[in-house]
């Protein structure tokens, strides 16, 4: 990341062109270099943190090169934390980079990746839970996952936080006064207490820790393999779930010999479910590379809807599969498709916790979403996760573990204890960025668009 003692600037609108866009700057240079680049309609003098101004940008060479509003924000009113002046323009391309060009002629550095929330962060206008929290929000694919990363980005994660990070301040303050004042009554930590806050600071973030799968797919998404001898309408199915004809369908077995992947919204999560070749021995090396990619695929989901045709008795391959279910890793459905044709079949057309469902006339399908959505989520109702990072469910493992660790040390005294009570309380001040060091703020960031 840049010094901080620079005057940044970026483009904060998406790239390509839109009706308005914005040119943000920010640093103690800021309104001086925005002013050099503006000339108020009627009005003279500077903006300094006032309503927005309309009048004329211009480019480093002095010339017009568009109209629009310059908004001044000071440091107390700014995202940054410092000094900070928005150009908004009409959004072309070239106007924008002209304007982006100039702010550089008057001294501006170019703004890293996420370098405005970094600077937010340096701040103290955000903790990095929340800086982390933007990134998802901008990047959320379904409306209930910006709604998510906005809770986060207005401290959902902090607040769960909080009641674990000062029972674990006061545990430490108040051991490490028992012991270095050993001879005080008023100093004395009873062991109960000692044992007692330590068991309640594990309960509390084992809990929130147990939201972790659910709030990995609720930021991420999840991957849902269809799994099934051929003919059994895995690819009918796969086209009702997306709501369009995606995938071919044909009576012919075996028409589907690749993986073919698209994504879909359930209930807010976008689920990426996945079409792959039915299971059977393979008349060609085409095929068989079909099967292996659709065995590797529902290895890799994290849910496998397996399919089978109700309208015929079960195959010894799919008991075989009926069977592995309870030992897999991955979870798994069963769906007894085609159950508008089960009276043209045998007697054998239902199986143990089979959902019943017609890809061709969609009977079924919304019980099968709910289904589909509890195996991913959990059952309902439940409240939104706040633990949706892969970095912070590690740094709250590493605190999980070092409270596990404190509870059974305490045979061994109180000094050991407290050592593991402050592992854990590092950890947690990883999660929050008060003890990160800069080559993780450098790893974070750079995951973030430019301009943000």
């Amino acid at each position: 990341m840049h010094d901080l003692s620079t005057t940044i600037v970026a483009v904060a609108t998406p790239a390509g062109r839109g009706g308005i866009g914005c040119v943000r700057i920010s640093g103690s240079d800021a309104f001086s270099i925005a002013n050099a680049l503006f000339r108020p309609r009627g009005v003279a003098g500077g903006s300094r943190d006032r309503s927005p101004r309309f009048g004329t940008f211009l480019d480093r060479d002095g010339r017009d090169v568009d109209h629009g509003y310059l908004v001044a924000f000071s440091s107390g009113r700014a995202y940054t934390g410092e000094p900070t002046a928005e150009l908004w323009s009409h959004g072309s391309p070239p106007v924008l980079e002209a304007l982006t060009r100039a702010a550089v002629a008057q001294g501006a550095v170019l703004a890293g990746p996420g370098e405005f929330t970094y600077r937010a962060l340096r701040h103290g206008r955000l903790d990095l839970t929340r800086a982390e929290a933007i990134r998802d929000l901008i990047s959320a694919r379904t409306i209930y996952q910006a709604r998510v990363a906005f809770r986060q980005v207005e401290g959902a994660l902090a607040r769960r936080l909080a009641p674990v990070r000062e029972a674990l301040i006061e545990l430490l303050a108040a051991g490490e006064a028992a012991i270095e004042f050993a001879d005080e009554a008023e100093t004395h930590l009873e062991r109960s207490a000692l044992a007692g806050g330590v068991h309640a600071a594990l309960g509390q973030a084992q809990a929130l820790l147990a939201e972790a799968r659910r709030g990995r797919i609720v930021r991420g998404g999840a991957r849902v393999a269809l799994s099934g001898l051929t003919s059994v309408g895995k690819s009918s199915l796969f086209n009702c779930l997306l709501g369009k004809n995606r995938a071919i369908v044909s009576a012919v077995a075996g028409t589907t010999r690749d993986t073919l992947e698209e994504t879909f919204d359930l209930e807010g999560i976008p689920v990426t479910v996945i079409d792959t070749a039915g299971v059977r021995p393979p008349s060609d090396d085409v095929e068989a590379e079909g099967v292996r990619r659709a065995r590797e695929a529902a290895g890799e989901a994290d849910l496998v809807l397996l399919v089978l045709d109700a309208g015929r008795p079960l195959r010894f391959e799919e008991r075989t599969a009926l069977a592995e279910r309870t030992t897999s890793a991955v979870p798994s459905i069963v769906v007894a498709n085609k159950i508008d044709l089960a009276d043209m079949g045998t007697t054998e057309t239902t199986w143990p916790e089979a959902i019943p469902v017609s890809a061709r006339t969609g009977v079924g399908l919304p019980s099968l979403r709910r289904a589909m959505h509890a195996a991913l989520c959990g059952p309902g109702p439940f409240d939104d996760p706040v633990l949706t990072n892969d970095r912070h469910v590690a740094a709250l493992e590493a605190a999980v573990v070092a409270l596990g660790r404190a509870a059974e040390a305490m045979p061994l005294g109180d000094e050991i204890v407290l050592e593991e009570v402050r592992t854990a309380l590092g950890a947690l001040g990883e999660l929050t960025g008060e003890l990160v060091n800069d080559d993780l703020y450098d790893r974070i960031f750079s995951t973030y668009c430019i301009g943000k």
